[in-house]
């Protein structure tokens, strides 16, 4: 009895001493956090990376009917049908379209290369495996085919294609519920590369759709963002010069803040390692301006610039880019070795809308706009890229009859011209 009785404790002893060596207690109703409490300008949007990488239009192409939209909500909606489904296979070939894709797909369009290996894992979330160092502009979704979606993700050499589990049927079904927003384009060949209706530059065939808007300006508070990106509000130094502008400086950076409201701040402890690989930090440049907030508007990855290895992100309104010609509609970010190395944006944000009169401008179509640049001496029409509607931002200062300054909205043609944005008007890039 002895032996039994001493041979439980000892059992009871070590089952104890098991159990309090693995015990984790339970924090999920615990109410404080323990992650980094970073300021914001505005709310964070840390998980919303699609619509940050969104494509600025999607073509639904048949041969009888070619058709597109840059509606925010049917891009988003599409997209988030694709993400999270399985990958069933990927091979990486040559790009040759023809025999591959049905005479029915989707196009969606994006003005900046993609690394695919980043877009596939980050932003649909697939379970990519892929390593290499491709990139597309275009992804290309066949849903007639096969029963399941196949993307091709195209750029001017190579596409990859992948073979997924997501059901064509209910993809062509949502489509089908933005019919109506949908309006006719027109598929331009610039060169060689574009001959083909997989690989045409698609712009909307007339600019009837595009409207003029106003709205009050907000400006965003400098000391808002000084504490989100310097976080040393105790350190921070202010000078003002004689000619409006502002510097602040601080123990780890320097603020500028120009006359026509632009901030930029440099990283002191990155300036002389500027690190010159921009599409491998698409993801932290996403990450630093959406941990405090810094997306004040819809903006979208634009632009990658080898030149200066910055990386930026354009304000959009309605679906459309917004231009400014001092750089109030961007975002600008430059990635260091390991960390931020400069940090450039405008300081005005849309408002509430203003009725306005102004009466939109009558845009010419996108074949007069074709047939002005190809039949122009001075321009090489093969170097076009893109074609699209956006809006050019004009700020009105405040006056006696309102006491804020309101930003207009105008709508132009844009043309990408040897890799640069430019207006087009009165038959000319300016």
């Amino acid at each position: 009895m002895k032996s039994l009785i001493l041979f439980s404790l000892i059992i009871s002893s070590i089952v104890l001493t098991y159990k309090i060596w693995n015990y984790t207690p339970e924090l999920t109703n615990v109410e404080s956090s323990i992650e980094e409490k970073i300021p914001t300008i505005g709310p964070r949007n840390n998980d919303n990376i699609r619509s940050i990488f969104m494509p600025f239009q999607i073509i639904s192409y048949s041969e009888q009917n070619v058709q597109g939209t840059s509606d925010s909500d049917a891009i988003m909606d599409l997209t988030n049908y694709i993400a999270g489904s399985k990958v069933e296979k990927m091979s990486l070939l040559d790009n040759k379209l023809s025999g591959d894709i049905a005479n029915r797909y989707v196009i969606f369009d994006f003005t900046v290369n993609m690394p695919n290996a980043m877009y596939l894992t980050s932003v649909l979330d697939l379970d990519n495996k892929l390593t290499n160092g491709n990139m597309f502009n275009r992804l290309i979704i066949d849903s007639e085919s096969h029963s399941e979606l196949i993307l091709y993700l195209i750029s001017d050499k190579k596409m990859l294609k992948v073979q997924t589990n997501a059901e064509s049927k209910p993809f062509n079904k949502l489509l089908n519920q933005y019919n109506e927003q949908m309006i006719k384009y027109s598929g331009i060949i610039t060169n060689e590369i574009t001959t083909d209706e997989k690989t045409n530059v698609y712009a909307p065939s007339n600019a009837k759709h595009a409207k003029t808007y106003r709205y009050m300006a907000d400006r965003i508070n400098v000391e808002d963002i000084n504490n989100a990106v310097l976080d040393e509000k105790e350190h921070v130094i202010e000078r003002t010069r004689k000619n409006g502008s502002t510097t602040y400086f601080g123990n780890t950076g320097v603020v500028s803040i120009t006359q026509n409201s632009i901030y930029k701040y440099n990283n002191l402890s990155q300036t002389d390692s500027v690190k010159r690989e921009p599409y491998n930090n698409l993801v932290k440049s996403f990450s630093f301006i959406s941990k405090h907030g810094g997306f004040t508007d819809d903006y979208r990855l634009f632009s990658v610039y080898n030149e200066n290895n910055s990386i930026d992100y354009q304000m959009f309104l309605s679906g459309l880019p917004v231009f400014n010609n001092s750089g109030l509609s961007e975002i600008n970010v430059t990635w260091g070795d390991k960390e931020i190395y400069e940090y450039r944006r405008g300081l005005l944000s849309t408002s509430v809308a203003v009725p306005s009169t102004t009466t939109t401008k009558n845009l010419p179509s996108a074949e007069q706009v074709r047939f002005a640049l190809a039949s122009n001496k001075h321009y090489q029409f093969e170097e076009v890229t893109h074609l699209l509607i956006g809006y050019e931002m004009k700020i009105s200062e405040p006056s006696d009859l309102q006491i804020q300054s309101t930003l207009l909205f105008e709508p132009n043609w844009y043309v990408n011209y040897k890799g640069e944005w430019k207006k087009f008007e009165d038959g000319r890039l300016k």
